[in-house]
């Protein structure tokens, strides 16, 4: 089943944060053993603030996870609850003076909960840190501060994070606590870094606050052929498969998308029926993009919509090129037009940039070029020969662009 992540808005939802903070810090990890007494939920003065926001995940009705965020306020920031951050504080102060860059704004990170069955599952956990340097970036912050688990501490530093006083045991919450602080940068370049390389400014800074993210596993479907459209989706992590089915049920894989990749955006103006599936080949995290939200940007700011007719354009473009080449193409070229499209959405390998990796296999090219497996395999051999590329059931990986001279000899005559 898929996961869900928002920020709870309704009075359900926030209802659902504050119960789950009580199973988890209190029903299962033994926490907050002073003070808490018989309610079954944890609220504090933090929750009450303008300022605050509340990411909660589900699975299905269920809450997963959860996570506050608190702007800066005259009652200060939960982490100075348990940490003096006067200097820090000062410090950050100081050196945006210096700079000139006016008053830096600080937010803190709080009350972290997730399920004792998602904790070993770390996409569950990145999503929540992901949504809230979102929000963090639509508040311009400048700063995260946080009081954590000293125990969390190595998870924290990958993220950019660094401690700014010695751990301290606190007998209200039973555990011992460390005080970090990142620059927002840190955080936003984690978050973003990688799927700003492949989407447009337009998208990205339209993504970063008010939206929700989807996380699917391998064979889950998103949307099917005929589904009233409501959304458009960017990929930020995993692949997702787009098909489509003619008159007598046979399948076409129309794209492979990864990272960076926007797909079912015409919702954003036409509500019709969806005219392709969507389909999880791997682990997946999608942005959504809702309808109204898109729109009320459009509305606000209507010189954007230079850049969506731009990104429309393009997207035709491809799609005629797939056509002629689906048409009119030989089998060989129709399996170079498919690797040529993976190579370009493929995602970089983590130790060597220079490696491209698509997590496809020869059956989603198959269905891609509208080919037997086995003529996908021999044109594979072939490039593997050559030191191209390396392949296996579920992943390709890409040494070198696949060859594309025959592929725009053939589109140009």
């Amino acid at each position: 089943m898929s996961i869900r992540l928002k920020v709870a808005r309704t009075e359900k939802e926030l209802e659902d944060v504050f119960k789950f903070r009580h199973q988890v810090y209190i029903t299962e990890r033994g926490k907050f053993s002073g003070g808490c007494g018989c309610a079954k939920n944890i609220v504090d003065q933090f929750d009450a603030m303008p300022s605050v926001a509340n990411i909660v995940a589900y699975e299905g009705d269920e809450v997963v996870a959860s996570m506050r965020i608190n702007r800066d306020s005259m009652i200060g920031l939960p982490a100075e609850e348990y940490f003096d951050f006067s200097e820090t504080r000062a410090s950050i102060r100081k050196q945006y003076q210096a700079a000139g860059k006016g008053d830096p704004l600080l937010v803190s990170g709080s009350m972290l909960a997730i399920h004792r069955d998602w904790r070993n599952r770390r996409n569950v956990i990145l999503a929540l840190f992901k949504m809230a340097g979102g929000v963090m970036y639509e508040w311009g912050a400048t700063h995260i501060i946080g009081s954590i688990s000293e125990e969390t501490l190595s998870l924290y530093g990958r993220l950019g994070f660094e401690a700014v006083g010695e751990p301290v045991w606190n007998d209200e919450v039973n555990d011992r606590l460390v005080p970090i602080m990142a620059p927002i940068e840190r955080g936003f370049l984690w978050a973003y870094g990688s799927i700003s390389e492949k989407m447009s400014p337009f998208w990205l800074d339209n993504l970063c606050g008010d939206y929700e993210r989807l996380l699917l596993s391998p064979g889950d479907v998103l949307f099917r052929q005929g589904d009233v459209a409501d959304n458009a989706y960017a990929i930020d992590e995993g692949w997702i498969s787009i098909s489509r089915k003619d008159a007598d049920g046979n399948e076409m894989v129309l794209a492979n998308l990864s990272r960076g990749a926007l797909f079912g955006e015409l919702a954003i103006f036409d509500q019709g029926p969806r005219s392709a599936t969507a389909t999880a080949v791997s682990n997946v995290g999608l942005i959504v993009l809702e309808r109204e939200r898109m729109m009320d940007i459009i509305r606000e700011q209507p010189e954007k919509v230079g850049e969506l007719l731009l990104h429309f354009t393009r997207q035709v473009r491809e799609m005629d090129d797939l056509a002629l080449v689906q048409a009119f193409a030989p089998q060989s070229l129709r399996v170079g037009h498919a690797l040529n499209r993976l190579w370009r959405s493929a995602g970089f390998d983590s130790r060597n940039p220079e490696i491209r990796v698509a997590k496809i296999g020869p059956k989603q090219i198959a269905k891609s070029a509208q080919l037997k497996e086995d003529e996908v395999l021999r044109v594979l051999e072939i490039e593997k020969q050559k030191g191209v590329l390396d392949y296996g059931p579920k992943n390709i990986r890409f040494y070198s662009e696949p060859a594309t001279d025959s592929l725009t000899e053939f589109k140009a005559g």
